[in-house]
């Protein structure tokens, strides 16, 4: 899905100094942050790496611990 800003928006975002601009739900007041699809892709690379490194930490513990008792 993607949205086209408006004129005003734009500008508003032209001017804007804050890194990364926030935009706020009115409806929820849920925040949200816009990022280029460029920073987007180079997070989402990182948080996906860390979950896949989160998810194979256990197995991986469980393996060194199965070798030290067959040694042991």
């Amino acid at each position: 899905m993607s949205i086209e800003l408006t004129e005003e928006q734009q500008h508003t975002l032209d001017q804007d100094g804050e890194e990364p601009p926030r935009v706020i739900d009115p409806r929820t007041k849920a925040a949200y942050i816009l990022l280029p699809l460029a920073e987007y892709e180079n997070v989402r690379e990182i948080v996906e790496d860390e979950k896949r490194h989160k998810a194979i930490q256990p197995r991986a513990l469980q393996n060194a611990i199965g070798r030290m008792n067959e040694d042991g």
